[in-house]
């Protein structure tokens, strides 16, 4: 029954799945547990029970890659920088070094938000312990690890898990989209499981990428046939909307990247009818392995021009870009896609210009509040 009961939260009974937001691990750990028993003759680790939340985490942890995405500088905030030293607003920040480092209020180790902690410290905390760590940048590794790594281990007990760094290359002048970062590091998670994918300027809850990570695993355990689950959130016209069909599952997602993809489903966008609300993913997203890895070799080999970039039909033609967006459609295109609608608005919450730190420190404070019982 519980599986079953997992299975549609995140499908047509998708819209209870915010009020079970605080039970959805203890629920994925009870389906996982009840498949198991029902299924598994003979019994080997992968099979194995699990006698609490924590045990079950820590045995996906050893089979989940966390690949953090740490956007660079880019034109966007670096104009937004110079605009707030001209008007006497924000920190002084040397405008070259990328946009997670930028420190804003630490309510990691002070609940008040005393001193300052780097915007992506948030994104790290969220993942951490999770699974091994990659971490995705264009240099100033060292600080990096000095400025966020370091500080989040230390308020959290200790180092949490092995970690490596990787080096997006940029052959035209500019890195060419999550997508292909993802395949130009596939050697560093291919032999996972599962992969945890996030982005370094985000207002991440842990509750919602450990709920995502054990619900898509007991789902899998339950016969589901999915390979992505995406946690999330219902927020009036979403700029970037989820289309599901009539079984809840997501068919098309409305992302800027992905212009051009017609969506069809029983449930459109806010922004597609008129309504007041819609869903939007809250850039946190759970693969399994390899269908992620399947995702992006489909890509690179089709739509890759020596020379160009990409040339994927639907996306922006100037950018030459690879998008994780496209591996999602592909994905929800064959039915193997998840949604579950648990995550909290404030998540929705980037810091992409200076302007706005003051609502990603208010989304942060509310996150962490809540996250505090759930970090490892």
């Amino acid at each position: 029954m519980k599986a079953a009961e997992l299975a549609r939260l995140a499908g047509a009974d998708h819209a209870s799945a915010l009020s079970c937001r605080g039970q959805i691990a203890e629920l994925a750990l009870a389906a996982r547990n009840a498949s198991v028993l029902r299924t598994a003759v003979p019994r080997t680790a992968e099979s194995r029970s699990f006698g609490s939340v924590e045990e079950y985490a820590r045995f996906l942890a050893g089979r989940t890659v966390c690949l953090t995405l740490l956007a660079g500088a880019g034109s966007r905030w670096v104009a937004s920088l110079a605009a707030a030293r001209e008007g006497g607003r924000g920190r002084p920040f040397d405008p070259s070094r990328p946009r997670g480092l930028y420190p804003v209020r630490d309510f990691l180790t002070a609940p008040e938000g005393r001193g300052a902690v780097p915007i992506a410290a948030y994104a790290i905390a969220a993942t951490r312990a999770l699974g091994r760590r990659v971490i995705v940048v264009r240099g100033w590794e060292r600080e990096i690890e000095e400025e966020i790594l370091e500080p989040v281990d230390g308020a959290m007990g200790g180092r949490g898990g092995e970690r490596s760094f990787f080096e997006q290359e940029a052959p035209f002048g500019k890195p060419l989209g999550h997508g292909d970062a993802a395949w130009q590091c596939r050697s560093l998670w291919e032999g996972a499981e599962y992969v945890v994918a996030n982005f370094g300027g985000d207002a991440n809850s842990r509750r919602t990428i450990l709920s995502s990570l054990l619900a898509l695993d007991a789902l899998r355990a339950g016969g589901q046939e999915a390979d992505l689950l995406i946690p999330a959130a219902r927020v009036p016209g979403p700029a970037y909307p989820i289309r599901l069909d009539d079984a809840g599952f997501p068919r098309d997602f409305g992302h800027a990247k992905l212009r051009g993809g017609a969506g069809a489903g029983a449930e459109a966008s806010a922004e597609a009818t008129g309504a007041s609300f819609g869903y939007t993913n809250v850039g946190v997203r759970v693969y399994r392995a390899s269908a992620l890895l399947a995702g992006v070799a489909h890509f690179r080999s089709r739509h890759w021009v020596p020379g160009e970039g990409y040339t994927i039909p639907g996306n922006d033609p100037a950018g030459k870009e690879f998008a994780l967006d496209n591996v999602d459609a592909m994905i929800a295109a064959d039915g193997r896609a998840r949604m579950l609608a648990i995550a909290r608005p404030e998540e929705l919450t980037p810091a992409k210009t200076v302007d706005d730190i003051p609502a990603f420190e208010r989304a942060v404070e509310s996150v962490v509040r809540e996250d505090g019982a759930t970090r490892g």
